[in-house]
């Protein structure tokens, strides 16, 4: 994948030329069982999903085998899902996980697990396939939304800041709240959270199945009309 074009603009990643490639299409099928297991009540209890990975590993003549890729990310998400959320949580500015559609959450979970322990791909190629992936699948306000999420997370991990937290911690498999806390507040610039209607938690409205100038001053507006 080309680096199309630059990190900062809503529309810096959102080529409507994006081909699914296979890696795309396992992205695609990760996502979907992080969604399903979403369904089935997982919350922040990372066995729901490995159950499910479990079942899907079990092939069935209905059934199309998972891509090893895709059975990688959900595995990840799985070991990771503490991070991942608490990362979505600082930056999507939103009052819970509940308040994000669940098939943007489902696509997130997937793009935060490469942006933390995916070296092969640059965060860019991430957060592109991620947009093209909700494009196609979830509502029109979704592509921003998910955009400028993912992009404010690019910016923390990539920070000074980031890098000092996960030495001092010795392992990258917790987050600290404080920190978590510090970066909200910070992206809020005092303001608080803003209040939204929580979306059902199902495929939104007309979208498809699953299988089938700075971020910060764009947020507020993202989340307005998401």
């Amino acid at each position: 994948h080309p680096r199309r074009l630059v990190l900062g603009s809503r529309d810096r990643v959102m080529s409507k030329q994006h081909r699914f490639t296979s890696r795309t299409k396992a992205r695609k099928r990760a996502a979907d069982v992080v969604y399903e297991a979403d369904q089935r009540g997982m919350g922040s209890n990372p066995d729901v999903l490995r159950d499910l990975l479990r079942e899907r590993r079990v092939i069935t003549a209905a059934q199309t085998p998972l891509p090893e890729f895709s059975i990688q990310i959900i595995a990840g998400v799985a070991d990771n899902l503490r991070r991942i959320d608490s990362l979505i949580s600082a930056h999507a500015r939103v009052p819970g996980l509940d308040r994000i559609a669940a098939v943007d959450l489902a696509v997130m979970r997937v793009a935060v697990w490469e942006m933390l322990e995916n070296d092969e791909v640059s965060p860019i190629i991430v957060i592109d396939e991620a947009i093209s992936i909700v494009r196609s699948i979830s509502t029109d306000t979704s592509p921003s939304f998910v955009n400028a999420v993912l992009d404010a997370i690019r910016k923390d991990l990539e920070s000074p800041a980031w890098s000092r937290r996960q030495g001092s911690e010795g392992e990258a498999s917790v987050v600290d709240s404080d920190h978590d806390e510090a970066v909200a507040e910070s992206a809020h610039d005092g303001e608080s959270l803003p209040v939204q209607e929580a979306p059902v938690r199902s495929l939104p409205a007309g979208a498809k199945p699953l299988d089938g100038g700075s971020v910060e001053d764009e947020l507020d507006e993202l989340l307005e009309e998401y």
